[in-house]
């Protein structure tokens, strides 16, 4: 496809737009490397204006690097809740234990992509803003701008899509400004170019769009679809147990495959789903020990990326064994604890505990 305008002509014009438009967003104001590597990874995988409602938040609760490599992850991950993939904050605490060790910050997106969870548009973003390298950054809205702009055929995530992505948003970075001209090309993305009402005569970028500037093509169609990646049916029993007013969880080991270091209550995946309630007593005491019991369940949904849980939640009563004392062993590592409700609120929990627990009524154990 030709070229309408080169993208080094359209520099000046996007970071004129970036001056006028940009959202006021509280990791813009700042250029303290630890701040804005606590944004970024934030940002991996959470909408900007969920970021927005506890960053301050987690800040205050941490607010120097020195201060989170002294926390315990456990208070981490709890400070973390509600922003989901708990792997980011396990991987932030480890990330800010090493820089503190080494008592500096990386130079580079080289030395950034080091650390772990920074990955190349992390490590891209940190070094262009905070290092005045012109690296560019490649992710959704910056896919879906420049796979319009060259009115690409290829789904984005394609190898060689990508490598024309990332020569176009290289050749569109100033050098004197390479960290504003990155999330120029990201604010374009999510407040001019969308995914279905893109304001092409507000875009920056349309003079040089060959989605835009050509007969017959319509910017809407693109970026080019990728084969949907088969979603995962699985099928789990929760049992809650309340005891005095408290309430049984269990801490899923770190390497598990969903929940990963989350307290939920004590679940087992079903092979089939129809296992009778006496069935799924007896997987939850393999898992867990001790004897079980559960009444009649009702059946929750939750969705997470390419899996579908279908999870039956029953009210249940738990008898432990002999002479275990609390924490109690749990599955793979994982331990099971008696919770007041206070308590519940400060540690890393997820929204299928919430929606779990609205599925039953309340229950008083023996």
């Amino acid at each position: 496809m030709l070229q309408l305008v080169p993208p080094e002509r359209l520099r000046d014009g996007l970071l004129d737009w970036f001056d006028r438009c940009r959202r006021d967003l509280p990791w813009r104001r700042s250029e303290d490397p630890y701040e804005v590597l606590v944004a970024e990874v934030m940002l991996q995988q959470t909408r900007s204006e969920v970021v927005v409602s506890r960053y301050p938040g987690f800040l205050e609760a941490f607010p120097t690097l020195d201060a989170m490599a002294e926390a315990a992850v456990e208070e981490v991950e709890a400070a973390w809740s509600g922003l989901g993939y708990y792997r980011r904050a396990r991987n932030l605490h480890r990330a800010a234990r090493i820089l503190a060790r080494r008592a500096g910050f990386p130079g580079s997106a080289a030395e950034w992509s080091e650390l772990p969870g920074v990955g190349p548009y992390t490590s891209a973003m940190l070094a262009s803003r905070l290092d005045g390298e012109c690296v560019p950054v490649l992710d959704g809205n910056v896919e879906r701008v420049l796979s319009r702009f060259l009115a690409s055929p290829l789904p984005p995530k394609r190898a060689e899509a990508r490598r024309g992505l990332l020569a176009t948003a290289a050749r569109l970075l100033d050098p004197e400004r390479p960290g504003h001209s990155n999330q120029a090309l990201m604010e374009v993305g999510s407040l001019v170019c969308r995914h279905r009402r893109p304001d092409c005569d507000a875009c920056p970028l349309s003079p040089g769009c060959a989605a835009f500037g050509t007969d017959g093509l319509d910017p809407r169609d693109y970026p080019a679809k990728s084969r949907r990646r088969t979603r995962e049916i699985v099928h789990c029993f929760t049992a809650v147990v309340r005891r005095d007013g408290g309430l049984l969880l269990h801490c899923r080991p770190g390497d598990a495959e969903w929940l990963a270091g989350r307290w939920h209550l004590p679940t087992v995946e079903l092979e089939r789903g129809d296992e009778s309630p006496s069935e799924a007593a007896a997987l939850l005491a393999e898992a867990f020990g001790g004897e079980w019991e559960c009444e009649e369940d009702a059946l929750v949904r939750h969705a997470v990326t390419y899996r579908d849980f279908l999870v039956r939640v029953a009210v249940a009563n738990w008898w432990p064994d002999a002479g275990l004392e609390e924490p109690y062993p749990g599955s793979s590592g994982g331990e099971l604890g008696w919770f007041a409700p206070g308590e519940i609120d400060d540690l890393p929990t997820s929204s299928l505990l919430r929606k779990s627990l609205a599925a039953i009524p309340i229950h008083s154990g023996p």
